[in-house]
C-alpha cells in the first residue's frame, strides 16, 4: 500500500494502479486502496473505472468524505444532480477548512444551474473557511454584478480579491465592468489600465479601454487605444502610412514615423503629407528638416504664377516654419515667417502671439501690439495674457502686469504658472502678504513647486515672520534642488539665523554652502563673523584666513580677522590685529570701519594719541560717522579730556540717538559732577532701549550715591533680570539690601556674588563688613582673611581684621594686623 501511495504522489500512475490492484486482491474490503485507485484512474481520464472504485470506497467506508468529493468532481459535468448530492454528503461528513473545495465545486454547480442564492452561500462558506480563496470572491462578485444587479456589493467583492492578489488581472477587469455599469468611468479606466499593465498584449483589454475613453469624451486617448490594438497586427497598417506614422509619432518613435512618411511622400508627394512630416520632425527636434518639409509643401501649393493661396492651411505652414526658427533662435527669420502667416490669414491669433514673443525677445516695444491683437481675436488666449504680464513686469509696471495675471487666472483658474507669476509680481510691488497668498495657492496646486516655496520664504523673511520662513526653507532642503537653488536657500536661511541672533545654526548653513561653492570668499567671511559672535575667536581667524586666501584684497576680511585677534585679549593678538587693520587701510584709505578698529586697537595698546588721530581721520572722511565720534570721546575720556569727550559724544548724539551713546554721555556728566544731567541721560537711554542693562546699572549707582536705596534696589534688580551674571550689580544690590536691613536677601546676593567671582577680594571684604554689622565676628573674620589671601597688601583690610579680632578677644593677632597695616601704609607713603 505504501509503495502504491509513493508512486501515486510522484505521478507514476500505472505502477500505482498495479500496486493498489494487488492490495485489493489480497483485501477486497480495503476502502483506502479503492479510494487511491479511483483517484489514479480519474487522473488518467478513465472515469468509468474511477467512479466504480470511488463507489466501492463509499460502500466500504461510508464516512470517507474524500471519496464523495472526488466522485462529485467527476459527475459535475455529466450528472450535476448526483454531483451536488456527493458534495453535500462530503461537507456533511467534514465541514472543516480541509474540505473547502467541496463547497467551492458545489457553488460552481449551483451557478451553472442558476441557483444564485445557493451558489453565494457556498462561496461564502469557502471564504469562512479560507479568506484567501480569490476564486470565491470573483464568483460572488460576478453573480451580484451580472444576475442580481448589486453593483456596489460586487465592487466590494472584487476589491477584496485585489487586496489578496494585486496581480490578478481578472479581478481588475471585473471591477472595471462593475464601475462601468454604475457610470463611474474614471475608475473603470484606471482598472483597465492596471490590467493592461499586467497583460499588455490582451487585445480585448485595449478594446474595453477605448470604449470607456470614448464614453468619457477623451477621443484622442480612445483613438490611441485603437492604434495600440492595431499595432498588434502591423500588416493591416501597411496600406495606411499616414495613420501608421501618426501612431508611431504618438508612441515617440519619431524616426520610424519620419521614415514611413518619407517613403509615402516619395510615391505620393502631396502638401498635406509634407506638413504632417514637418510636424513630426518638429516633435523629434529636427527643426531644420521640418523647415525643408514645410517649404516643399509650399512649393507644391504654389500656383503657376508662383502665388500662394490665401488659405489658413498656407498660413499655418508659415506659422509652423516660424516656430522652427524660434526653436533655432533665428528670431528675425521667425518674425518674417509669422508676419507672412498673418498676411495670408489676418485673423490668426497664435501667429500674432508668436510674433509678439519674437518682438519681445528682440526688445521691440511693438510686441505689446501683437499681444493686444491676439487677445482681440481670441479673448481667452491664456498665453497672450501671461506674455503681456511678463512684458509689463519687465518694465517695472507691476500693477498692470498683475491685472493681466488676473485675466489669465479667470481663463485657467488652476494655473500654477499664473498664480506663481502673480505672486512674484506682488513681491516686486512690495505687497508681501498678498504675494504669500498667491504663492500658497501655487503650492496648493503643486506641492513640489520649488520656486514657490523659495519665494514664499523670502516674503515671510521680509515681513519678519521668521518661523514660517524657516519652515519653507526647511521644506525646500528636503526636495531635490539644483545646486544653484540649494546654495541660495542655505545662504538665505543662514542670514535669517543671523538676524535672529542664532549664529550657531547660521554657521552650520554657511559651512554647508561652502560645499556647494568652495571658492566663494564671502561665505567664509560670513562664517568668520558667526564664529566671532559665538566667541570662538580662533575658528573665526581660520575662516577669515580662508577668505583672504580666496580674495587677498578683501578689506572686510582683514577687518574681521583683526577684530578676532583683538578679542584674544593679549598683546600679541593686538599687534597682529594692528597689522590687519593697517593692511585694510592700505587697500582702502577711506575705509572708516578699518580706521575705527585701528583707533580702538591703539587705545587698547595705550597709544592714545595715535588712537585719537585715527578717529579724527575717520571723522574727516565722513563727518556723519557717529561711531568715530564715540570712539574719539572714549579716548579723550581716557586722556582726562572730559569736556572734549563730552563734545564728541554730543556730536555723535546729534547724528543718532542710541542707548549706549546716551549712557556714555551720562558717564561723562557723572565724572564732571553733574549728577542730575547724568541721571537724565540714563533715563533717556532706558526709554530708547528698555533692555539696555548698563543704563539701569549707572542710574542705580547714582541713586545709591544719593542714598535713595529703595530706587537703587529696584534698578539693580532690573539689571539682574537683563543680565543675571553681572557680578557688580549683584554685589551692589547686596550692599543696598544691607543698608535697607534686608538681611536674608543680602545674604543671598553675597552668595551669588561669590559664586560669580570666587576670587574677588572686594566681595569677601563687603560680606565681612555685612557680618561685622550683624556682630557675627567669626564669619566676618573668616571672610576678611579670605579677602587678604586674595589681596595680601591692603592696609585697610589688615586694620579691619585687627578690629574684628580685637572684638573676638584675639589681641595678639590684632596687634600683628595693626603692625602689618602700618608697614604697608609706610611703604605706600615712601613711594
Amino acid at each position: 500500500m505504501k509503495h502504491g501511495i509513493h508512486f501515486f504522489h510522484h505521478s507514476v500512475l500505472p505502477t500505482a494502479i498495479q500496486d493498489f490492484t494487488a492490495v485489493i486482491k489480497e483485501d477486497p474490503s480495503n476502502a483506502q486502496a479503492r479510494l487511491y485507485r479511483g483517484r489514479a484512474y480519474a487522473k488518467q481520464q478513465q472515469y468509468r473505472n474511477a467512479i466504480q472504485d470511488l463507489a466501492a470506497a463509499v460502500h466500504l467506508d461510508p464516512s470517507c468524505w474524500l471519496a464523495f468529493y472526488y466522485r462529485g468532481c467527476i459527475l459535475r459535468q455529466i450528472d450535476p444532480k448526483r454531483a451536488v448530492q456527493d458534495f453535500s454528503v462530503s461537507v456533511l461528513i467534514n465541514d472543516t477548512q480541509e474540505n473547502f473545495c467541496s463547497f467551492l465545486h458545489r457553488g460552481i454547480v449551483y451557478s451553472e444551474q442558476c441557483q444564485w442564492s445557493l451558489a453565494i452561500c457556498d462561496f461564502e462558506s469557502v471564504l469562512a473557511l479560507d479568506r484567501s480563496v480569490i476564486f470565491a470572491y470573483l464568483n460572488i462578485g460576478l453573480i451580484l454584478l451580472l444576475h442580481l444587479d448589486q453593483c456596489y456589493e460586487a465592487i466590494r467583492q472584487f476589491t477584496n480579491a485585489i487586496e489578496i492578489d494585486p496581480l490578478n488581472v481578472r479581478a481588475y477587469v471585473c471591477r472595471a465592468q462593475a464601475y462601468h455599469k454604475i457610470h463611474n468611468l474614471p475608475n473603470a479606466v484606471k482598472d483597465i489600465n492596471r490590467a493592461i499593465h499586467l497583460y499588455p498584449n490582451k487585445s480585448q483589454l485595449c478594446i474595453l479601454r477605448g470604449q470607456y475613453l470614448m464614453e468619457l469624451k477623451k477621443d484622442e486617448l480612445a483613438s490611441l487605444c485603437i492604434h495600440q490594438l492595431a499595432e498588434m497586427d502591423e500588416e493591416s497598417f501597411m496600406s495606411q502610412p499616414v495613420q501608421q506614422a501618426l501612431i508611431q509619432s504618438f508612441c515617440q518613435n519619431h524616426n520610424k514615423a519620419i521614415e514611413c512618411l518619407r517613403e509615402a511622400a516619395a510615391t505620393q508627394p502631396e502638401p498635406s503629407m509634407f506638413v504632417i512630416l514637418g510636424k513630426i520632425q518638429m516633435k523629434a527636434k529636427k527643426t531644420k528638416d521640418a523647415v525643408r518639409s514645410f517649404k516643399k509643401a509650399m512649393k507644391l501649393l504654389m500656383t503657376s504664377a508662383k502665388i500662394l493661396p490665401n488659405t489658413f492651411e498656407t498660413a499655418e505652414m508659415y506659422y509652423l516654419t516660424g516656430l522652427c526658427y524660434m526653436e533655432q533662435k533665428s528670431l528675425l527669420q521667425a518674425h518674417d515667417a509669422f508676419s507672412m502667416a498673418i498676411r495670408l490669414h489676418s485673423s490668426y491669433p497664435d501667429a500674432f502671439y508668436q510674433r509678439g514673443l519674437c518682438r519681445m525677445q528682440l526688445r521691440q516695444a511693438t510686441c505689446i501690439r501683437d499681444f493686444n491683437r491676439a487677445l482681440a481675436l481670441c479673448p481667452s488666449h491664456f498665453q497672450a495674457y501671461m506674455s503681456r504680464a511678463a512684458y509689463y513686469g519687465s518694465k517695472g509696471r507691476y500693477s498692470k502686469a498683475i491685472l493681466n495675471c488676473n485675466e489669465a487666472i479667470k481663463i485657467l483658474p488652476s494655473s500654477v504658472r499664473a498664480y506663481f507669476y502673480r505672486g512674484t509680481l506682488k513681491y516686486q510691488n512690495k505687497t508681501f502678504k498678498a504675494a504669500i497668498e498667491d504663492l500658497s495657492k501655487t503650492i496648493d496646486l503643486n506641492k513640489t513647486c520649488i520656486l514657490a516655496y523659495y519665494n514664499r520664504a523670502v516674503c515671510y523673511h521680509q515681513i519678519k515672520d521668521f518661523k514660517k520662513a524657516l519652515k519653507d526653507y526647511g521644506i525646500l532642503l528636503l526636495l531635490e534642488l539644483s545646486k544653484e537653488i540649494a546654495f541660495k536657500v542655505l545662504i538665505n536661511r543662514g542670514l535669517l539665523y543671523v538676524e535672529l541672533g542664532d549664529c550657531a545654526n547660521a554657521c552650520e548653513d554657511f559651512k554647508e554652502a561652502t560645499l556647494l561653492s568652495p571658492y566663494d570668499s564671502q561665505i567664509f567671511q560670513a562664517i568668520g563673523i558667526c564664529y566671532h559672535r559665538l566667541n570662538e575667536f580662533e575658528e573665526a581667524v581660520r575662516s577669515f584666513d580662508q577668505a583672504l586666501k580666496l580674495d587677498p584684497v578683501s578689506v572686510d576680511a582683514y577687518v574681521g580677522r583683526g577684530n578676532s585677534y583683538m578679542e584674544n585679549g593679549h598683546e600679541a593678538g593686538c599687534k597682529q590685529a594692528q597689522k590687519d587693520f593697517l593692511r585694510a587701510i592700505h587697500l582702502n584709505p577711506k575705509c572708516i570701519k578699518a580706521r575705527i578698529c585701528l583707533g580702538y586697537n591703539f587705545k587698547a595698546l595705550g597709544k592714545l594719541q595715535r588712537a585719537w588721530r585715527q578717529f579724527t581721520v575717520a571723522i574727516c572722511i565722513d563727518s556723519k560717522c557717529h561711531a568715530a565720534y564715540d570712539g574719539r570721546a572714549s579716548v579723550c575720556l581716557q586722556m582726562g579730556e572730559t569736556f572734549a569727550a563730552f563734545q564728541d559724544t554730543n556730536a555723535a548724539l546729534k547724528l543718532t540717538t542710541t542707548a549706549p551713546l546716551l549712557t556714555n554721555r551720562g558717564v561723562i556728566s557723572q565724572l564732571m559732577g553733574y549728577l542730575p544731567c547724568a541721571m537724565k541721560d540714563y533715563q533717556q537711554a532706558i526709554s530708547v532701549d528698555p533692555n539696555y542693562a548698563l543704563a539701569y546699572f549707572n542710574a542705580a549707582n547714582i541713586y545709591f550715591h544719593n542714598r535713595q536705596f529703595s530706587q537703587a534696589y529696584c534698578y539693580y534688580s532690573k539689571v539682574l533680570q537683563l543680565d543675571p551674571r553681572n557680578e557688580s550689580a549683584v554685589m551692589n544690590r547686596a550692599i543696598t539690601n544691607t543698608l535697607l536691613n534686608n538681611i536674608e536677601e543680602a545674604k543671598e546676593d553675597f552668595e551669588k556674588a561669590i559664586c560669580l567671582c570666587p576670587f574677588s577680594a572686594a566681595v569677601y571684604f563687603n560680606r565681612a563688613n555685612f557680618y561685622h554689622g550683624l556682630k557675627q565676628y567669626e564669619l566676618a573674620e573668616k571672610d576678611i582673611s579670605t579677602a587678604l589671601s586674595i589681596q595680601p597688601n591692603d592696609a585697610l583690610m589688615y586694620k579691619f581684621r585687627a578690629d574684628i579680632r580685637g572684638k573676638l578677644g584675639f589681641y595678639k593677632e590684632a596687634v600683628e594686623d595693626y603692625k602689618q597695616a602700618i608697614r604697608i601704609q609706610e611703604q605706600i607713603d615712601s613711594m
